[in-house]
């Protein structure tokens, strides 16, 4: 049984007439009657008896007629359904994206702005380091990635949506909360709260390394798993630590601490997106790509955060390899 022998039995069964199916399905006569009767042979089943100039199914043939038509509509639905993933307007993409970034950065405009012009396109998140973005890329195991260091890998295409200095943390009584800015050598008598490396682990290096660059050796207290206990203990005045401006941002709104722009240590936390180059030929994938460069376009007329008054920009740091 092939499907054009339930298309042909389904006109049949709607014109009741095998001369009016033949010219709907645009064949001769006699053939539609040799596939009617080979449908029955196959079956065996009489589907239709003669009524009139025509013909009416049978009680079998009616309940067939609503298989056979549940079935050339799933039949169509999958064909349909395979063209729409051939040209993009259905499927799933996952994204991997840095732990902390979801909310402070543009993921969040991104996945708004492919949802509103793919609807039938489904976003899975799964938060990895960059160092595991980047593997996934490459394995294929995920589509787009939005993390903080760019790979050095020529299969790989990476674009900077924004840059955001890192600096300290520390309570509003302390004695450097009254500088507007503080240098490096401010840190050498303080105790430093840190998150656990294994977290972010390049920029954690990147910052250690810039400091050690000045010959100031920190005083480490143990790390902290979690944010909010970290921020919780430098507003204590437990320790300082180090944080960029823009999730600082969010804490300082309890005006339980400052946060000041270290002028000299040369590190800062950039939004980066990666996807592997042949996604460009995806028609999945064309529309996201699109819309980061849209976002970074968007963002590049806005401009970078305003530089506060009297602050000193900061420079790109160097990967650790």
């Amino acid at each position: 049984m092939e499907l054009r022998h339930l298309r042909y039995f389904v006109a049949v069964a709607d014109e009741e007439n095998f001369h009016r199916a033949a010219e709907k399905l645009h064949v001769s006569q006699s053939p539609l009657s040799r596939q009617m009767q080979q449908l029955e042979d196959e079956i065996g089943v009489d589907l239709f008896e003669p009524s009139g100039r025509g013909v009416k199914l049978t009680g079998p043939g009616r309940m067939f007629l609503e298989r056979a038509k549940a079935i050339l509509s799933a039949a169509d639905a999958a064909v349909e359904e395979a063209r729409e993933a051939r040209d993009g307007r259905i499927g799933t993409i996952t994204i991997g994206f840095e732990p902390g970034s979801a909310f402070l950065g543009s993921l969040s405009t991104i996945v708004a702005l492919l949802r509103k012009r793919q609807p039938r396109v489904g976003v899975k998140l799964l938060s990895m380091t960059s160092t595991e973005q980047q593997e996934a890329l490459q394995a294929g195991e995920i589509a787009l990635a939005y993390g903080n260091y760019a790979p050095e890998d020529a299969s790989i295409r990476s674009v900077v949506l924004s840059r955001t200095r890192i600096g300290i943390l520390l309570p509003r009584d302390h004695r450097l909360a009254r500088k507007k800015q503080l240098e490096v050598s401010d840190l050498s008598d303080e105790t430093m709260l840190m998150d656990p490396r294994k977290g972010h682990p390049r920029l954690h290096d990147d910052i250690i390394a810039a400091v050690r660059a000045h010959g100031v050796v920190l005083r480490m207290a143990p790390e902290i798993v979690d944010p909010e206990a970290l921020w919780t203990l430098v507003s204590s005045g437990l320790g300082l630590s180090f944080a960029a401006e823009k999730p600082a941002g969010l804490f300082l709104q309890l005006g339980s601490a400052v946060w000041r722009p270290l002028s000299d240590l040369g590190v800062e936390l950039r939004d980066i997106v990666m996807w592997r180059l042949d996604a460009e030929r995806s028609p999945l994938l064309r529309p996201l790509i699109e819309v980061v460069k849209e976002v970074r376009a968007r963002l590049k007329r806005t401009g970078p955060a305003r530089k506060r008054r009297g602050a000193t920009p900061t420079t790109e740091a160097r990967p650790l390899r």
